[in-house]
């Protein structure tokens, strides 16, 4: 799903990047497809409920970031 724009600032706390070039980052949650999910699937998904119990995190994000930048930017999820 598209969004709008929002920035991170620490863009591989929960997630693993799956592809990369200079300009967009593929990120998988950690936790999410690894068959019976294990300990870390079993953090995450804590961490979730607690942090934000309203909103389900997507398995995939999509960021942005421009080479001069340390900022990177959520542009899908």
């Amino acid at each position: 799903m598209w969004v709008n724009p929002e920035d991170v600032l620490l863009a591989g706390a929960l997630w693993i990047t799956e592809r990369a070039n200079p300009y967009f980052i593929l990120q998988k949650r950690k936790g999410h497809g690894d068959g019976g999910g294990g300990l870390a699937g079993l953090l995450v998904g804590t961490l979730d409920v607690v942090l934000d119990s309203s909103a389900r995190v997507a398995p995939y994000r999509i960021l942005y970031q421009t080479p001069d930048s340390l900022v990177y930017w959520i542009i899908a999820h």
